[in-house]
C-alpha cells in the first residue's frame, strides 16, 4: 500500500475507460447496465492483481473507479517490475478480457457494444497525509487522463516517458503523433502500423493545426438553444431559407428550447437578427436550381412564421429583426456575440445536387462546425464573408 506523506517516483498510472458506455446505458434497463459495468470492473481489477502477482510487483491499487472506468496505480522499487506489470495488464485487457466481456454480454443478453481505451503514463507522486487519492494533485495524472480521452477505441496509448525505457516490450507499439506537446505511441491488437497512425490522425489531427468542433449532422434544437443562452448582446442567424429557425420559433410542441432561448435573450435586452434570401431574387432562383426545390415557397413560409412569432409579443420584439439579401450565400451560420473577442460561430457550407441530377443532401445531414474567434482566423473569415451579404440586405421585419 502507498504510505501517507511519502513521495514515490516512477509510479505507473493506468487509465481505463469503456468507450461504449453510453450505448450500453441507452440500450438496457438500469440494473442490467449496472451489471455490465460491474463485470468490466471485475475483469480489469482481477487482471491487474494477476499481473502484479506474476511480476512480483509491490503495489497495484485502484485509485478511482466511476462505473465505466477509472485509474490504477502501480509501483515497485524495481521500476522494471512496475513497467512490465502495467504493460502486461494493458495488453491482456485488450487481447483477452475485452473478448471475454463481449462473450459475457452476449450470454447475459446485455445489449450494446463494449469498447475500451487504455492510457499508460508515469510520474512522481506525493501521497497525501490524508491518504486520499482524490486529494492528490499531479500534472502527470492530469496529462494521463487527457491521453486516455484521446486514445482510439480498443487501443493502448503510452507516453514517450514509458516508451523510451521499454526495450524489448516495444513490440507492437507505433508512433502515433504528438499530444499536448508529448510524443505518443499506440498499440492496437491485430492492426497494422499504418492503420494505427491513420486512426490517431483521424482522432487527433496533425501537429500545429488549429482544432474546430465538427458535427456530422446539424446539431439538435437543444444544443442550439444552449448556445443562444450564452449570448450577452446579439445572435445573428444567417442562412438561405431559415426554415429550421422559423419552425423552432413557431412550434407548439413542448419543450421549445430554441424559442425559449430566443425569448430569454430578448427579455434581457439582447437582439436576435435573422438574414435570409429575398423571394424572387437571383440568389433564390439559383438556389432553387442547385437544390431542386421551391426556394421562394420556403422563404414565404419562413417569413409567415416569423411574423406570427413577432406578433405574439412575448418579449421586447424590437430586438427581433429579419433581413433579406439577394445573392446566394450557399451556407448557414449562427454567430453568438459576433463583435466580442469571445464570439463563436456555428456554420455549415452547403453541398448542392450532383452535376448529373443525382441525390440532393438535406441541409440537416451536412457537416456543421463550431469555431471560436480565439482559434485562428477562420472565425473572422466567415464573419467577413457573411458581412458582405448583410451589408446589402434590406429590413423585412
Amino acid at each position: 500500500m502507498f504510505q501517507k506523506g511519502q513521495v514515490y517516483e516512477n509510479v505507473y498510472m493506468i487509465f481505463v475507460d469503456a468507450a461504449g458506455h453510453s450505448n450500453v446505458v441507452r440500450s438496457n434497463p438500469r440494473d442490467v447496465s449496472d451489471q455490465a459495468f460491474d463485470l468490466l470492473y471485475q475483469k480489469v481489477w482481477g487482471r491487474l492483481r494477476e499481473a502484479a502477482e506474476k511480476k512480483g510487483c509491490g503495489i497495484a491499487e485502484v485509485w478511482s473507479w466511476l462505473g465505466d472506468g477509472g485509474m490504477f496505480a502501480v509501483h515497485d522499487e524495481r521500476e522494471q517490475v512496475a513497467l512490465e506489470t502495467a504493460l502486461m495488464f494493458a495488453r491482456s485487457v485488450l487481447q483477452k478480457d475485452l473478448r471475454g466481456l463481449r462473450r459475457e454480454f452476449a450470454k447475459r443478453e446485455i445489449n450494446g457494444e463494449i469498447h475500451l481505451r487504455i492510457a499508460v503514463h508515469k510520474g512522481t507522486i506525493r501521497y497525501t497525509d490524508q491518504g486520499q487519492q482524490g486529494l492528490i494533485h499531479s500534472s502527470d495524472i492530469n496529462w494521463g487522463a487527457h491521453l486516455e480521452e484521446a486514445t482510439p477505441q480498443d487501443s493502448v496509448a503510452i507516453s514517450k516517458d514509458v516508451y523510451g525505457i521499454m526495450g524489448k516490450n516495444k513490440q507492437g507499439f507505433v508512433h502515433g503523433g504528438r499530444f499536448e506537446e508529448r510524443e505518443v505511441y499506440v498499440f492496437t491488437p491485430k492492426v497494422d502500423a499504418a492503420l494505427v497512425r491513420r486512426n490517431w490522425a483521424a482522432s487527433q489531427g496533425f501537429e500545429g493545426l488549429g482544432m474546430v468542433q465538427g458535427y456530422l449532422q446539424r446539431v439538435s434544437q437543444r444544443d442550439k438553444a444552449a448556445l443562444i443562452n450564452t449570448a450577452k448582446v446579439r445572435v445573428v442567424d444567417f442562412g438561405t431559407t431559415l426554415t429550421t429557425c422559423a419552425n423552432y420559433l413557431f412550434s407548439t410542441e413542448r419543450p421549445v428550447y430554441y424559442r425559449d432561448a430566443v425569448i430569454s435573450l430578448l427579455n434581457r435586452g439582447g437582439s436576435f437578427v435573422c438574414y435570409m434570401l429575398e423571394p424572387g431574387s437571383p440568389g433564390a432562383a439559383q438556389l432553387a436550381e442547385l437544390r431542386m426545390e421551391d426556394t421562394d415557397g420556403k422563404l414565404e413560409f419562413s417569413m409567415d412564421r416569423f411574423k406570427v412569432f413577432k406578433g405574439k409579443e412575448v418579449a421586447p420584439m424590437e430586438g427581433f429583426q429579419v433581413y433579406q439579401y439577394k445573392l446566394n450565400s450557399n451556407m448557414a451560420a449562427m454567430f453568438i456575440d459576433p463583435e466580442s473577442e469571445d464570439g463563436v460561430c456555428l456554420y455549415s457550407p452547403y453541398l448542392n445536387g450532383m452535376p448529373k441530377g443525382g441525390e440532393v443532401l438535406d441541409r440537416a445531414d451536412m457537416p456543421h462546425y463550431l469555431v471560436s474567434r480565439k482559434k485562428g482566423g477562420m472565425y473572422d473569415y466567415i464573419w467577413n464573408y457573411v458581412s458582405e451579404y448583410m451589408e446589402s440586405a434590406r429590413r423585412a421585419l
